[in-house]
Protein backbone atom coordinates (compact mmCIF):
# COMPACT_ATOMS: atom_id res chain seq x y z
CA UNK A 1 0.00 0.00 0.00
CA UNK A 2 1.52 3.26 -1.03
CA UNK A 3 2.63 5.50 2.00
CA UNK A 4 1.01 9.28 2.00
CA UNK A 5 2.08 9.77 6.21
CA UNK A 6 4.57 12.63 6.44
CA UNK A 7 7.01 10.72 7.69
CA UNK A 8 7.36 7.30 5.64
CA UNK A 9 8.93 4.50 7.77
CA UNK A 10 12.85 3.05 6.34
CA UNK A 11 12.57 -0.36 4.79
CA UNK A 12 16.21 -0.73 4.44
CA UNK A 13 18.83 1.60 5.68
CA UNK A 14 21.10 0.61 2.71
CA UNK A 15 21.64 -1.01 -0.72
CA UNK A 16 24.29 -2.11 -2.66
CA UNK A 17 23.40 -2.05 -6.67
CA UNK A 18 24.73 -3.47 -9.90
CA UNK A 19 23.97 -2.51 -13.58
CA UNK A 20 22.73 -5.21 -15.73
CA UNK A 21 22.79 -2.76 -18.71
CA UNK A 22 26.47 -1.11 -18.30
CA UNK A 23 27.54 -4.67 -19.07
CA UNK A 24 26.78 -4.09 -23.24
CA UNK A 25 29.82 -1.51 -23.71
CA UNK A 26 32.01 -3.01 -21.20
CA UNK A 27 31.41 -1.38 -17.73
CA UNK A 28 31.18 -2.78 -14.81
CA UNK A 29 29.50 -0.43 -11.60
CA UNK A 30 29.21 -1.11 -8.32
CA UNK A 31 26.46 1.35 -6.73
CA UNK A 32 25.47 2.14 -2.68
CA UNK A 33 22.08 3.76 -1.72
CA UNK A 34 21.90 5.05 1.49
CA UNK A 35 18.90 6.69 3.45
CA UNK A 36 19.69 9.73 4.58
CA UNK A 37 16.42 11.85 5.24
CA UNK A 38 12.76 10.93 5.62
CA UNK A 39 12.01 11.40 2.10
CA UNK A 40 15.57 11.01 0.14
CA UNK A 41 18.21 9.36 -0.55
CA UNK A 42 22.42 9.50 -2.07
CA UNK A 43 23.90 7.06 -4.08
CA UNK A 44 27.77 6.45 -4.94
CA UNK A 45 28.91 4.78 -8.67
CA UNK A 46 32.18 3.59 -8.95
CA UNK A 47 32.50 2.16 -12.49
CA UNK A 48 35.57 0.26 -14.12
CA UNK A 49 35.84 -0.09 -18.02
CA UNK A 50 37.50 -3.07 -19.33
CA UNK A 51 36.24 -4.29 -22.93
CA UNK A 52 38.52 -6.08 -25.79
CA UNK A 53 36.86 -5.72 -29.14
CA UNK A 54 37.47 -6.39 -32.80
CA UNK A 55 35.98 -5.89 -36.31
CA UNK A 56 36.49 -6.91 -40.10
CA UNK A 57 36.19 -5.38 -43.28
CA UNK A 58 36.39 -6.49 -46.32
CA UNK A 59 37.15 -3.82 -48.41
CA UNK A 60 39.75 -0.77 -47.34
CA UNK A 61 40.82 -0.19 -51.15
CA UNK A 62 39.27 -0.79 -54.07
CA UNK A 63 39.61 0.01 -57.95
CA UNK A 64 40.19 3.94 -59.26
CA UNK A 65 38.98 3.69 -62.23
CA UNK A 66 39.27 0.88 -64.27
CA UNK A 67 38.67 -2.51 -61.97
CA UNK A 68 39.50 -4.98 -64.79
CA UNK A 69 43.55 -3.21 -64.36
CA UNK A 70 43.29 -4.03 -60.58
CA UNK A 71 44.66 -7.91 -60.09
CA UNK A 72 42.46 -7.79 -56.49
CA UNK A 73 40.05 -5.02 -56.16
CA UNK A 74 39.76 -5.76 -52.11
CA UNK A 75 41.73 -4.94 -49.20
CA UNK A 76 40.51 -6.51 -46.25
CA UNK A 77 41.69 -5.68 -42.69
CA UNK A 78 41.21 -6.43 -39.19
CA UNK A 79 41.05 -3.18 -36.61
CA UNK A 80 41.68 -4.71 -32.63
CA UNK A 81 40.76 -2.14 -29.58
CA UNK A 82 41.39 -2.43 -25.87
CA UNK A 83 39.90 0.02 -23.71
CA UNK A 84 40.10 0.65 -20.09
CA UNK A 85 38.98 3.46 -17.89
CA UNK A 86 36.90 4.61 -14.49
CA UNK A 87 33.73 6.56 -13.84
CA UNK A 88 32.92 8.01 -10.31
CA UNK A 89 28.92 9.05 -10.18
CA UNK A 90 27.21 11.16 -6.92
CA UNK A 91 23.48 11.64 -6.87
CA UNK A 92 20.52 12.67 -4.33
CA UNK A 93 17.51 10.98 -4.86
CA UNK A 94 13.90 12.47 -3.25
CA UNK A 95 11.23 9.76 -3.15
CA UNK A 96 8.01 11.34 -3.90
CA UNK A 97 5.92 8.47 -3.19
CA UNK A 98 6.84 4.83 -1.36
CA UNK A 99 4.98 1.61 -0.86
CA UNK A 100 6.46 -0.36 2.14
CA UNK A 101 8.99 2.65 3.12
CA UNK A 102 11.67 4.21 1.95
CA UNK A 103 13.84 3.62 -0.39
CA UNK A 104 10.77 1.31 -2.24
CA UNK A 105 8.83 3.78 -4.37
CA UNK A 106 9.13 6.49 -7.40
CA UNK A 107 11.65 9.00 -7.39
CA UNK A 108 13.19 11.85 -9.25
CA UNK A 109 17.13 12.21 -8.86
CA UNK A 110 20.20 14.81 -9.37
CA UNK A 111 23.73 13.46 -10.46
CA UNK A 112 26.81 14.84 -11.15
CA UNK A 113 29.47 12.22 -13.08
CA UNK A 114 33.45 12.63 -14.21
CA UNK A 115 35.73 9.92 -15.83
CA UNK A 116 38.49 8.68 -17.61
CA UNK A 117 38.74 6.37 -20.94
CA UNK A 118 41.87 5.18 -22.51
CA UNK A 119 41.31 3.14 -26.20
CA UNK A 120 44.60 1.66 -27.90
CA UNK A 121 43.55 0.28 -31.48
CA UNK A 122 45.79 -1.34 -33.81
CA UNK A 123 44.44 -1.96 -37.74
CA UNK A 124 46.38 -5.27 -39.93
CA UNK A 125 45.99 -5.14 -43.39
CA UNK A 126 45.71 -8.20 -44.85
CA UNK A 127 48.26 -9.86 -47.16
CA UNK A 128 46.72 -9.61 -50.95
CA UNK A 129 48.35 -9.19 -54.52
CA UNK A 130 46.99 -5.93 -56.13
CA UNK A 131 48.48 -3.22 -58.35
CA UNK A 132 49.32 -0.03 -56.42
CA UNK A 133 48.91 1.85 -59.32
CA UNK A 134 45.17 0.96 -59.56
CA UNK A 135 44.11 1.50 -55.89
CA UNK A 136 43.04 3.76 -53.43
CA UNK A 137 41.80 4.38 -50.28
CA UNK A 138 40.45 6.62 -47.80
CA UNK A 139 43.09 7.81 -45.65
CA UNK A 140 46.03 7.60 -47.98
CA UNK A 141 46.08 3.58 -47.40
CA UNK A 142 47.57 3.85 -44.25
CA UNK A 143 47.08 1.83 -41.08
CA UNK A 144 45.00 3.68 -38.13
CA UNK A 145 46.91 2.46 -35.14
CA UNK A 146 46.23 4.99 -32.43
CA UNK A 147 45.58 5.76 -28.93
CA UNK A 148 42.83 7.82 -27.83
CA UNK A 149 42.32 9.32 -24.45
CA UNK A 150 39.08 10.75 -23.33
CA UNK A 151 38.12 12.93 -20.32
CA UNK A 152 34.38 13.55 -19.76
CA UNK A 153 32.02 14.94 -17.30
CA UNK A 154 28.40 15.38 -17.16
CA UNK A 155 25.50 15.85 -15.01
CA UNK A 156 21.99 15.42 -15.43
CA UNK A 157 18.28 14.78 -13.47
CA UNK A 158 16.66 11.42 -13.57
CA UNK A 159 12.89 10.16 -12.50
CA UNK A 160 13.00 5.89 -11.78
CA UNK A 161 10.89 3.47 -9.33
CA UNK A 162 12.76 1.53 -7.52
CA UNK A 163 11.22 -2.21 -6.06
CA UNK A 164 11.97 -3.78 -3.15
CA UNK A 165 11.03 -6.89 -1.12
CA UNK A 166 11.42 -7.69 2.04
CA UNK A 167 14.27 -9.70 1.96
CA UNK A 168 16.50 -6.65 0.50
CA UNK A 169 16.14 -7.94 -3.55
CA UNK A 170 15.38 -5.51 -5.66
CA UNK A 171 14.97 -3.69 -9.03
CA UNK A 172 16.00 -0.08 -9.27
CA UNK A 173 15.10 1.36 -13.32
CA UNK A 174 15.61 5.49 -14.26
CA UNK A 175 16.04 7.42 -17.30
CA UNK A 176 16.66 11.20 -17.93
CA UNK A 177 18.35 13.34 -19.50
CA UNK A 178 22.06 14.84 -18.83
CA UNK A 179 24.62 17.73 -20.21
CA UNK A 180 27.95 15.79 -20.85
CA UNK A 181 31.14 17.43 -21.92
CA UNK A 182 33.91 15.40 -23.60
CA UNK A 183 37.86 16.20 -24.77
CA UNK A 184 39.37 14.21 -27.17
CA UNK A 185 43.41 12.96 -27.89
CA UNK A 186 44.32 11.13 -30.47
CA UNK A 187 47.92 10.04 -30.64
CA UNK A 188 49.01 8.58 -34.33
CA UNK A 189 52.18 8.34 -35.92
CA UNK A 190 53.03 11.27 -38.06
CA UNK A 191 50.07 12.96 -37.44
CA UNK A 192 48.27 16.04 -35.36
CA UNK A 193 45.40 15.04 -32.77
CA UNK A 194 43.13 16.55 -35.39
CA UNK A 195 44.45 15.28 -38.20
CA UNK A 196 44.03 11.66 -36.51
CA UNK A 197 40.77 12.51 -35.35
CA UNK A 198 39.69 12.88 -39.40
CA UNK A 199 41.60 9.63 -40.66
CA UNK A 200 39.86 7.15 -38.04
CA UNK A 201 36.59 8.97 -37.66
CA UNK A 202 36.82 8.65 -42.04
CA UNK A 203 37.88 4.42 -41.57
CA UNK A 204 35.66 3.88 -39.09
CA UNK A 205 32.08 5.14 -39.99
CA UNK A 206 32.58 4.17 -43.62
CA UNK A 207 34.45 0.68 -42.79
CA UNK A 208 33.81 -0.81 -39.60
CA UNK A 209 30.63 -1.30 -37.26
CA UNK A 210 31.50 -0.23 -33.99
CA UNK A 211 30.02 -2.28 -31.23
CA UNK A 212 28.14 0.10 -28.31
CA UNK A 213 31.16 0.59 -26.03
CA UNK A 214 33.72 1.56 -28.67
CA UNK A 215 31.09 3.27 -30.77
CA UNK A 216 30.02 5.63 -27.06
CA UNK A 217 33.74 6.91 -27.13
CA UNK A 218 34.62 7.85 -30.73
CA UNK A 219 30.82 9.06 -31.72
CA UNK A 220 30.29 10.81 -28.16
CA UNK A 221 30.51 14.93 -28.22
CA UNK A 222 30.64 17.58 -25.96
CA UNK A 223 25.96 18.46 -25.15
CA UNK A 224 22.93 17.36 -24.32
CA UNK A 225 22.44 13.32 -24.17
CA UNK A 226 19.90 11.16 -22.14
CA UNK A 227 21.44 8.19 -19.03
CA UNK A 228 18.99 5.21 -18.12
CA UNK A 229 19.26 1.80 -16.71
CA UNK A 230 18.52 -1.25 -14.47
CA UNK A 231 20.44 -2.17 -11.34
CA UNK A 232 19.38 -5.03 -9.30
CA UNK A 233 19.72 -4.35 -5.57
CA UNK A 234 20.49 -6.14 -2.34
CA UNK A 235 20.05 -4.55 1.17
CA UNK A 236 22.17 -5.56 4.13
Amino acid sequence: TAQDMSTPPVLHEGLLKVSLTDFISGKYSLSYERVIGDWSSAEFTVTGIGLTTSDYTYNIAQPSTSPWDSFYPNLPADLEMEISGWEIQGAVRKYGWVDDGVPDGFYASAFATVGSVSISADETFREVNFDPDTVFAASDLVEIDHTLSLKRWGFGLTIGYQWLMQSGLGLDAYLGPMFRGITKEFAMEGRSSGEAEDIVGQRTQQRYWLGPGASEHYNGNTGPWFTGGLKVSLAF
